[in-house]
């Protein structure tokens, strides 16, 4: 690590910038003032004071670490003296007292790197110490390069000779064998053994990009993430599994290279605060980003007082509609993610209703939500380390978050700060916008010129304010939820007057699945299950564990208990989105179809009425719980046959996932995340998951439902072959973060 970066010192003229990414000698100050604090390495137990070239006890697999990023240095240290040596040659008669220019050094936009190419053949003769003869080297920064070069190589000599031999063969032979060593290499040289590092060839040519390298170049914080991370890579490499780097299936053995310092923002986070889906997805996606390596960090607002978090770094103020606001951050440290907690008064009494309140005042806590967040990786030493912005990426979830990508744009990169830092905005509901007029602008504290990206033209109201609208042009990378719902958001009727702005973004956007977070959903393991005559069960004990999980559904709210009779649950926010109406439309069809019908759900007040009355209407059929309660959902997930989901549109859906997961079969409307999760039965192949039908209408909801009751009253093989198959599918985030990471990826080398 301090090889690496003395080589790069080494390539900087004396008081310039390296400009690496994770250069925290020369890091650009934060507007507080200061230097930033060097990148993380996972919450150290204890401060050891070490020399600095002491070499501690490592697994075999951690010296492939360290011999990669030596090979870095040796690499580095090659391309210096070869292009000292081209600089010496075309400066082949410098005289006393001369001054030496050097014409490799360039300014490229806001960042310097050394080009080096057309190096001639044996450059590394060329330079040799002050005092050689064939070139009179007279320039103080030369010859204090020259010694540099040569300490460094030294320390390689110094540091190798504390390796005994057989342990050094033992990792030659591990490296050998890795793809590191052999694929990996970024200057796709595959001669990077021990025995080498001290040999500087003389005939490679080279067309180096420095600023290129030192971006792709391994950092120590990089490559080790946590100390639980650590454990699991060295058990790897012990049962002889190779490391590769980049994406790999197996979320343990995880990218070596390009792991990243990832923020997620959000205005929720389960189990803290959650109204939907989005307080899933920030709860469980950073936790599956964290086992594949990734240093992470969630940032939400602190609704009330939590029992978990400590308050952790100095407090700061921003400015937000001309008021001076102070942030308290709260911290802990969980399942491998760093959650940090924004703390101020006007998050507080409103973890009831998040979204709710006067317009203005929603938009005043959004903006102070994403103004502190996007200066945490300075200000808040998760265990004892910042982040930094050198390998960063931010993922703003909705519109709540949508101001981060500008003010990234407007704070930071437009005055050379931040220049590494990237940013991923994701689509949950395209349908929330943040919509209000031209004159909120002034909340925003933003520059003038910045009133473009979010003037939007309605043609119903005109020019209005659309936060989402600007969060989309001003993001590095644009996600959506499903695949299905990436293309329906390209389209006029799916796209809510956002369909044009986002087609001109295409070559950015993508849609990925929502997962779910199976040690949290789970039969096997359910807490709500063990209690009031419910049962877990898992895949072999399906038919008995269900049966009796829905005696106890039908028992606890005072249903006839009947195993013969097929239990329908809908359980969602009632809005016109969810297609409740619908079920309401198909009621007389489906009360003379001998079913139970359960709904669960708070919303739109005539929806509520709804419900009571169909209740009141069925009583000996139908219950309408108008509320909602984290315990019944997963009882009714469990003790139902058949989850009914009607929803006009649906960016992705989790209840859909949750059902499969417990054996429940899902008839769904064929939009969004739904068609992309749930494949329609086919009796012939006996395939599929569930039933879909096309069109938001209730004779297309009462025929899905009819062949649906239909297999399961008479074709009780192929009833539990649904069941099966759907508890049998990977659902897990894991998948999902692979294609997160891909993404994230993407975003970080994009210029």
């Amino acid at each position: 690590m301090a090889a690496a970066a003395a080589a790069s010192s080494l390539l900087a003229p004396s008081g310039s910038c390296c400009y690496s990414p994770g250069c925290h000698s020369c890091s650009p100050p934060g507007p507080g003032g200061g230097r930033l604090l060097p990148s993380p390495r996972r919450r150290p137990t204890t401060a050891v004071a070490r020399p600095a070239w002491a070499v501690p006890r490592r697994s075999r697999l951690e010296w492939g670490h360290v011999e990669a990023q030596m090979a870095a240095t040796r690499t580095s240290c090659r391309a210096a003296l070869q292009w000292l040596s081209s600089t010496v040659r075309s400066h082949g008669n410098v005289g006393y007292g001369s001054p030496l220019v050097f014409p490799g050094l360039t300014k490229l936009g806001s960042r310097r790197c050394l080009c080096v190419a057309g190096m001639v053949d044996n450059a590394g003769d060329q330079v040799g110490d002050d005092s050689d003869d064939r070139i009179k080297v007279t320039n103080e920064k030369l010859r204090a390069v020259i010694r540099k070069s040569k300490e460094v190589l030294e320390i390689h000599r110094n540091l190798l000779e504390k390796i005994s031999t057989s342990e050094r063969k033992k990792i030659t032979s591990i490296i050998e064998d890795s793809s590191i060593y052999n694929e990996q290499d970024p200057f796709g040289q595959s001669d990077s053994s021990f025995y080498h590092l001290d040999e500087v060839p003389d005939d490679d040519e080279f067309g180096y990009d420095l600023q290129m390298y030192l971006d792709r170049r391994p950092d120590q914080s990089e490559v080790v993430a946590t100390q639980d991370y650590a454990a699991q890579l060295s058990q790897i490499s012990e049962m002889g599994q190779p490391v590769a780097e980049g994406t790999s299936d197996d979320p343990s053995a995880s990218a070596i290279v390009d792991l990243i310092n990832i923020i997620l923002v959000a205005a929720e986070c389960s189990p803290w605060s959650k109204t939907g889906g989005l307080g899933d997805v920030a709860g469980a996606l950073p936790k599956a980003l964290a086992r594949r390596g990734h240093r992470v960090m969630v940032v939400v607002p602190m609704y009330k007082n939590y029992a978990e978090p400590q308050q952790l770094g100095e407090p700061r103020r921003y400015q937000v509609a001309g008021q001076d606001m102070e942030v308290i951050y709260y911290h802990a440290y969980i399942d491998g993610v760093d959650f940090v907690f924004i703390d101020n008064p006007i998050f507080h009494h409103v973890e009831n209703d998040i979204y709710g309140g006067d317009r203005t005042d929603i938009l005043k806590r959004m903006v102070l939500l994403c103004k502190a967040a996007i200066e945490v990786p300075w200000y808040v030493p998760c265990g004892g380390y910042c982040y930094g912005d050198g390998n960063l990426v931010f993922i703003a979830n909705h519109w709540h978050t949508a101001l981060l990508p500008v003010y990234l744009k407007a704070y930071y990169r437009d005055n050379g700060f931040m220049t590494y830092a990237r940013s991923v905005l994701v689509i949950h509901n395209i349908a929330h916008q943040g919509r209000g007029p031209l004159d909120d602008f002034s909340y925003l504290d933003l520059p003038v010129n910045y009133m473009d990206l979010f003037k939007l033209y309605d043609p119903f109201g005109g020019d209005h304010l659309n936060i989402f609208a600007a969060g989309i042009k001003a993001a590095d990378r644009l996600l959506t939820v499903s695949h299905g719902y990436a293309w329906e958001l390209k389209t006029a009727e799916g796209g809510w007057g956002l369909h044009g702005i986002i087609n001109e973004s295409d070559w950015k956007f993508q849609g990925i699945v929502n997962g779910v977070d199976t040690t949290d959903w789970n039969p096997r393991y359910d807490i709500h299950l063990k209690s009031d005559g419910y049962t877990n069960y898992s895949l072999e004990t399906v038919q008995t564990g269900k049966q009796q999980c829905k005696a106890a559904l039908q028992k606890e709210l005072g249903l006839p208990v009947r195993g013969d009779v097929p239990v329908i649950a809908f359980i969602g926010r009632l809005d016109h989105q969810k297609g409740v109406d619908l079920i309401a439309e198909a009621m007389p069809w489906i009360a003379g179809q001998d079913v139970q019908l359960i709904m669960l759900g708070t919303g739109r007040q005539d929806l509520e009425d709804t419900l009571r009355r169909l209740e009141s209407q069925h009583y000996d059929r139908v219950r309408g719980w108008v509320g909602f309660s984290v315990r019944l959902a997963r009882r009714m997930t469990a003790g139902a046959d058949i989850l009914l989901m009607p929803s006009r549109f649906e960016p992705c859906g989790l209840n859909q996932l949750y059902a499969m997961m417990y054996g429940t079969v899902p008839v769904v409307h064929a939009v969004g995340g739904l068609r992309d999760t749930v494949e329609h039965y086919n009796p012939y192949e006996e395939s599929g998951l569930g039933w879909t039908f096309e069109k938001a209408e209730a004779n297309r909801l009462i025929d899905a439902l009819g062949h649906c009751l239909n297999t399961y009253r008479n074709y009780k093989t192929s009833w539990e072959g649904l069941q099966k198959r759907g508890m049998m599918q990977d659902l897990s985030w894991d998948n999902a973060a692979k294609l997160y990471e891909e993404v994230l990826l993407a975003a970080k080398y994009q210029w």
